[in-house]
């Protein structure tokens, strides 16, 4: 993709780079809120945004072939959409991948160059470029690894890298850190991510044990002050 075309395209869609900005925040507020059951609206918004991005992309002749790559990642989640595979956990997550995957995140919502005059963290060409579109979906699934759909990791893993190595060799430096996190990525999905003890199965376990020890305790005291049982000789009555 040439950057020419790319910023055709981010100034012939810059409106549409705001509403997928005021999207994401939404979506990161009822995250936050909810924390749970938010696969399936993720899903919803990521397949919206790489199905702007295709539209965008087939709108100018030099990029209409590149169009064919957002395209299959719109088809990955929207089967996600209809069968959730991804679990959007981070309880699990170590610290520094969260804040590793957070920057990465920051940098998509802020991606510099293609805004204009307007700020780059309401404008930047989310849902209309590849680059940051990528960026943002595999920083959402590098978080939440392993227990992701490994095929639509797999692929946004090689898009990325594949974008962004050509990227690199076009405009420079802006695609690092979308090559760093599609590289990122491949240890995760060879199973040797590192994840944290559960803190809800660390609590259920210390409640359990206070439990068990309360309990025990309360069958030893209520042994020790029953009376002894005493016996009757009936023989030695009737005597």
């Amino acid at each position: 993709m040439s950057p020419e075309a790319q910023l055709t395209i981010a100034g012939n869609f810059i409106a549409l780079a705001g509403l997928h900005h005021l999207a994401v925040v939404v979506i990161l507020v009822l995250f936050w809120i909810r924390r749970r059951s938010m696969e399936r609206p993720v899903a919803v918004y990521m397949a919206v945004a790489f199905l702007t991005t295709t539209v965008a992309l087939a709108s100018h002749p030099s990029t209409r072939v590149v169009a064919a790559l957002p395209a299959g990642l719109t088809a990955l989640w929207c089967l996600e959409v209809f069968h959730p595979r991804n679990v959007l956990s981070l309880r699990r997550t170590p610290r520094l991948r969260i804040w590793l995957m957070g920057v990465a995140t920051a940098f998509a919502l802020a991606y510099p160059g293609y805004s204009g005059e307007l700020p780059s963290f309401i404008f930047s060409p989310l849902g209309v470029t590849l680059p940051p579109t990528l960026l943002l979906a595999l920083a959402l699934l590098n978080a939440t690894a392993p227990r992701t759909n490994r095929l639509l990791h797999w692929s946004l893993t090689g898009v990325g890298f594949a974008v962004g190595i050509a990227g690199l060799f076009m405009e420079g430096w802006i695609y690092v850190p979308l090559v760093a996190t599609s590289v990122y990525a491949v240890p995760l999905l060879l199973g040797k991510a590192v994840l944290r003890e559960d803190p809800g199965e660390i609590d259920a376990t210390s409640v359990r044990a206070v439990h068990e020890r309360i309990h025990k305790r309360r069958v030893l005291m209520s042994r020790s002050r029953r009376s002894p049982v005493r016996r009757l000789d009936i023989h030695k009555r009737r005597k």
